[in-house]
């Protein structure tokens, strides 16, 4: 489903949104926009009659009451000022997964799909690591794919699931001021529950060499009785965790962290930094944990996240295996 968006002035409505519900003078607004004071009269109605709720005090100015339940692309795209990362935008109200519609992108434009960014309100059959189902309600989360093509240095889905794992955490941060930690090999967690998830596809031999395709899901607005009963105490949300998050400045938050994140790895030191930094974020790193490679199943201490983001595991008996990500399945966690 595609729908029809109606003209939006999106540096008044970012302003708005950015208050956080509190009011804007006229004035104010008209200089961050960019406008004159008699053009915001009619910036105001087109915000209207595209979903917006504005309150008009005659002293205080406007107040936003409640955005469009939608991901606007003129919102997303508005002095984003990223070098590659949401170039392009697309966002659509359903579809079975974002991921499809990158890797279509890729089918029809190759190279020039680079830096494609994909948002939908709703995944008919939204996917995880190891072919698990990504559920959430329509227009409660941030559902994204983005295109990277032919990624700069040696990048590979491991490396890239770790600098998108990365980036998602600090979007959420700089835009909640939670906590975010990170479970080893692609997920996200608050209080270790999953707030959000990674999935990094490449096709080789299907989609043109150099193609990658990285998901990202995050829990937004969804209340803990919108999970099935049998994971609400293993995943949550934003708001679940006290802070209702405005999704529009999530997502261009999360668009600049990954952008600024994949040209840290094109630097000498760069992906090195970027190791020690998903590291510190790591719940996985100290815990006793069960893993399986499809072939053999053991128990160990995580000591250490290796170069290309594989986890490094003291056995019982003292010796160090290391456990690459994209084959590896943890079975169990202990504390």
């Amino acid at each position: 489903m595609v729908w029809e968006e109606a003209p939006v002035n999106a540096r008044v409505a970012l302003a708005l949104r950015r208050a956080k519900g509190k009011p804007r003078s006229s004035e104010a607004l008209a200089e961050g926009a960019r406008l004159s004071a008699d053009e915001m009269p009619a910036a105001i109605d087109e915000l209207v009659r595209g979903g917006f709720r504005i309150e008009l005090h005659p002293i205080q100015g406007f107040r936003l009451l409640q955005g469009p339940d939608r991901l606007i692309e003129d919102e997303l795209t508005c002095d984003l000022a990223t070098e590659r990362v949401g170039r392009t935008v697309q966002s659509v109200g359903e579809t079975t997964s974002t991921n499809d519609l990158a890797w279509h992108a890729v089918a029809q434009d190759g190279p020039g799909a680079d830096g494609l960014a994909v948002f939908a309100e709703y995944q008919t059959a939204g996917r995880g690591r190891r072919r698990s189902r990504w559920l959430a309600p329509p227009h409660s989360s941030v559902l994204c794919s983005i295109v990277l093509f032919g990624p700069p240095g040696a990048e590979g889905p491991a490396s890239l699931t770790r600098a998108a794992s990365l980036a998602a955490a600090q979007a959420i941060e700089a835009e909640t001021d939670l906590d975010v930690g990170l479970r080893w090999p692609n997920d996200l967690v608050l209080d270790n529950r999953k707030v959000a998830g990674v999935l990094v596809e490449a096709r080789p031999g299907e989609a043109p060499a150099g193609a990658a395709v990285v998901g990202i899901g995050i829990n937004g607005t969804q209340r803990p009785e919108a999970f099935p009963a049998d994971l609400r105490d293993a995943v949550t949300s934003l708001a679940a965790a006290g802070a209702p998050v405005d999704r529009t400045l999530l997502a261009r938050r999360l668009l600049r962290r990954l952008d600024a994140v994949i040209a840290d790895m094109t630097r000498e030191t760069g992906p090195e930094t970027l190791l020690q930094a998903a590291a510190s974020r790591c719940h996985t790193l100290g815990r006793r944990i069960t893993v399986t490679d499809g072939t053999e199943t053991v128990t160990g201490e995580v000591v250490d996240l290796d170069p290309d983001y594989g986890l490094v595991l003291r056995l019982s008996d003292g010796t160090i295996r290391r456990f690459p990500a994209m084959t590896t399945h943890v079975v169990s966690q202990g504390g």
